[in-house]
C-alpha cells in the first residue's frame, strides 16, 4: 500500500511540473515574469496560513530565530520564484527546469571556493 508521505511527494511533484507549464503559457500570453513570480508565492503562503490555522501546535511562530530563517529563506524562495520564469521568459521550461536542477551544484561549488565546506571525494562524487 503506498503511504501518504509517498502521495504527498508525487502530489509536489505534479504541481512542480505543472507550475514551469502553466509559467511558460502565462509569460506566452503576456504575463510578466515577476507577476507570475508574486502569484505562485501568495498562493503557496495561503496554503501555509491554512495548514497553521488547522495544525497551530509545535509551529514554532513564538521563535525569533525561526522568524529570522524564514525570512532569509522567503527571500531565497523569492528569488528562486523570479528566476526561475525570468529563464523561462528568455529561454524555455526545459532550459529553466535544467538549470533549476543544477543548483545543487553552483551552491556546492561556492561553498568549496569560500572554504565553507572541505571537499571530500564523496561531496566532489555526488556533485560530478
Amino acid at each position: 500500500m503506498v503511504s501518504a508521505s509517498t502521495v504527498y511527494v508525487v502530489l509536489a511533484a505534479l504541481c512542480w511540473g505543472l507550475s514551469g507549464g502553466i509559467g511558460g503559457i502565462l509569460i506566452a500570453d503576456g504575463w510578466d515574469a515577476f507577476v507570475i513570480s508574486f502569484y505562485r508565492g501568495a498562493i503557496g503562503l495561503l496554503f501555509v496560513l491554512v495548514w497553521l490555522a488547522l495544525r497551530p501546535r509545535g509551529s514554532g511562530l513564538a521563535s525569533r530565530k525561526l522568524w529570522f530563517w524564514s525570512a532569509i529563506a522567503g527571500l531565497g524562495v523569492t528569488g528562486n520564484f523570479a528566476f526561475y520564469f525570468v529563464s523561462i521568459a528568455q529561454g524555455s521550461v526545459a532550459v529553466a527546469a535544467t538549470l533549476m536542477y543544477c543548483a545543487p551544484v553552483f551552491v556546492y561549488l561556492v561553498s568549496f571556493a569560500l572554504k565553507l565546506e572541505s571537499p571530500t571525494a564523496l561531496k566532489l562524487t555526488a556533485i560530478a
